[in-house]
């Protein structure tokens, strides 16, 4: 059997994932996502505004703003083609930073397709030029926009002469912080609707001599994940008006209703995993075709989603179209290659006659080179650099990315299951039955939906060549030690299978407890009181007896020290200190303020991330410490100072001082 190549297109090193605006549409293998949240709505309504028969009426702008893969260009694609525009200026073989269209009303279009390109002219403020020049010319405007070119084109609206250079310097900067400067009304300014600001949707109005000039809508296209739920589109009503709001979603994976969820990636998976299987040959024993059709399976679909968002929570990361497409070809080819499909090929044909052997040797040698081969095993290592040894059967090329790392810190070989259950020891206990006879995964399927979408006649067959060989009645020529091995790899495969399918990545407890937070956090703007709690005695904790805490001064922080070293002490109340906590995004921030603080704005500020909940959930378990206590420790150190910076600011009779040596200093 031959695998089809086109797989390959957006695997890891792919060059098929990028489009332009003029990109002609193609009839591939790829199924299409839906657009991030309201970004899709916001386009729609520009596109509106450029197909209006009079073409009068205020410029209207749409900017797209995430990193690479979210879906940007190919927004800006569908845009180009309902508008009917005529491309002016000329053209080239190579993607360009930006494209003009004259539109049929005789207005004009302008779409920054890529950002990151830098001009001809080399200009460092580039964007910003961009934007006035279609402030100025009263064109529509669309911008494709990472966030990394926002950074570098801050600049001070003081500096500058031009009205259209300092609005645009203004949308700019809107575009970076999410927040509007305030500017005098006598000149051109940009102003917000007063109950759209925040969100990954924003809107705001360019207004000149009290008339409203140009339209703006901004939309952050890696806030929302793609392996949630994402809201229905809002419907819209007018093209000058802020568009609907949507309430975000999210479900933590340990819940009930997880199951029920439809991620927004999850029909994109199952529908590539279905045009893959669609050609290949069945062989019920092939374990390329085997993933690609339990893949095709909603349910398995809907685990691997699962699986993959506890990646994303994990290591802090999003994962983008462009990267799920990646883990999508990873989980059904591995890290292959053109150089490598036709090995795979020729790996897979050598050990299915391999199972078929009458030596039990190459029948193990068989199942395990074709198991590893399986979806929930080539996700964790296919292509890592460490070594598989006895089982590291297939020479892959060594593939390393932000999204595999994700995906191999997520490996629930690290951690088995909710913390509040016996799946581990379950799985341990039937493991243990395969020396009596009994056949533990294909039990689980006959008991368990999602496991019985996932397993396959490869699968049963591996289990009943492992039983085989590990039973201590047979004589199978395998040693002691082989057959502990070849335990403990199928140990390592009945785990991850299982993990996969029910999406349960490693300390799944911890990410549910994550989202669980997000939640009460976008909708109250407050923790659980009790993890409250838990977090300010990590970051302030206090002596038994005691309702202070004591921050040293002038000297780390995150340690008492020396216990006898003479030290200066700054004490802050714990009944001072009032935590909340905010979404942005994808993102859980905390605010920590103190009473005594005369500034509005927060004294001390921190990303709740995993290791950070991780830690509180041990103090909240009395577990003591983990290991995430040493990645935390910096932040822990600055959101210290910076709590006894604000109370050394406060002045009056708040900054008490303790000494740990009083004779010490008196004598100094």
């Amino acid at each position: 059997m031959t695998y089809p190549s086109w797989i390959l297109e957006r695997s890891f090193g792919g060059l098929g994932a990028a489009v332009s605006p003029t990109s002609r549409e193609s009839d591939d293998k790829w199924p299409k996502g839906p657009s991030a949240p309201m970004s899709l709505e916001a386009c729609r309504a520009m596109m509106m505004a450029c197909s209006a028969a009079d073409g009068l009426g205020p410029a209207h702008m749409v900017f797209l703003v995430g990193g690479a893969g979210n879906g940007k260009s190919k927004l800006a694609a569908e845009v180009v083609k309902n508008v009917h525009g005529t491309r002016r200026g000329g053209r080239s073989a190579f993607a360009q930073r930006s494209y003009e269209f004259g539109l049929p009303n005789g207005r004009a279009l302008r779409v920054l397709n890529d950002a990151t390109i830098p001009p001809a002219d080399k200009n460092p403020f580039a964007l910003r030029r961009d934007v006035a020049q279609a402030l100025r010319g009263k064109e529509h405007f669309l911008g494709c926009i990472n966030r990394g070119v926002l950074i570098g084109e801050q600049s001070e609206r003081s500096t500058l002469s031009d009205n259209h250079e300092k609005v645009a310097s203004d949308i700019v900067a809107w575009l970076l912080s999410g927040r509007l400067r305030s500017n005098d009304v006598d000149e051109p300014c940009l102003v917000s609707a007063a109950d759209h600001g925040g969100g990954n949707y924003q809107f705001a109005k360019v207004r000149e001599s009290g008339k409203v000039t140009t339209i703006l809508h901004l939309v952050y296209m890696d806030s929302a994940s793609l392996l949630e739920e994402w809201p229905e589109a809002p419907r819209m009503e007018r093209t000058d008006a802020p568009l609907p709001r949507v309430v975000m979603r999210m479900t933590p994976l340990t819940d009930v209703m997880r199951g029920g969820v439809a991620t927004a990636f999850e029909a994109c998976l199952a529908k590539l995993a279905s045009n893959f299987h669609e050609e290949l040959r069945a062989d019920e024993l092939d374990p390329i075709a085997l993933n690609a059709r339990s893949l095709s399976e909603k349910t398995v679909a809907r685990g691997w989603c699962s699986l993959m968002r506890g990646a994303e929570i994990l290591s802090g990361t999003h994962f983008s179209y462009r990267e799920l497409w990646a883990l999508s070809a990873h989980s059904l080819v591995g890290p292959a290659s053109s150089d490598t499909m036709y090995r795979l090929n020729r790996h897979v044909a050598e050990n299915l006659e391999k199972v078929q052997s009458k030596e039990i040797a190459d029948r193990v040698a068989g199942a395990v080179a074709l198991g590893n081969l399986r979806s929930h095993m080539m996700l964790f290592e296919a292509g890592a650099s460490r070594s598989g040894g006895e089982f590291s059967t297939f020479d892959w090329p060594t593939t390393t990315s932000d999204a595999i790392k994700a995906v191999h810190f997520a490996d629930p070989i690290k951690q088995f299951g909710p913390s509040k259950g016996r799946e581990s020891a379950k799985i341990n206990d039937a493991l243990d039955g395969l020396k009596d006879g009994t056949l533990p995964g294909s039990e689980l399927a006959s008991q368990d939906k999602a496991v019985e979408a996932y397993w396959g006649k490869l699968d049963a067959r591996i289990e009943e060549i492992v039983q085989e060989a590990i039973d201590p009645d047979r004589e199978t020529g395998l040693t002691l030690k082989k057959r502990s091995e070849l335990l403990s790899w199928y140990g390592r495969y009945l785990y991850r299978l299982v993990a996969m399918i029910r999406g349960w990545p490693a300390y799944i407890s911890v990410v549910s407890a994550w989202q669980e937070a997000w939640l009460d956090a976008c909708l109250d703007g407050q923790l659980e009181p009790s993890l409250e709690d838990a977090i300010l005695e990590i970051v302030a904790p206090v002596s038994e007896g005691s309702h202070k805490a004591l921050f040293t001064f002038l000297q780390p922080r995150v340690t008492e020290g020396e216990p006898n070293a003479p030290k200066v002490r700054i004490e802050i109340p714990r009944n001072d200190m009032k935590l909340t906590a905010r979404v942005e995004g994808d993102r859980v921030d905390i605010e920590i303020r103190l009473r005594s603080q005369r500034e509005d704005h927060a004294s001390a500020m921190t990303s709740l991330d995993f290791h950070l909940m991780r830690e509180t959930i041990a103090g909240l378990e009395g577990h003591g410490f983990t290991d995430s206590r040493l990645i935390i420790e910096p932040r822990i150190e600055r959101l210290r100072a910076a709590m006894v910076a604000a109370q050394i600011r406060s002045g009056g009779e708040r900054n008490r001082f303790n000494f740990s040596d009083r004779n010490y200093y008196e004598t100094r």
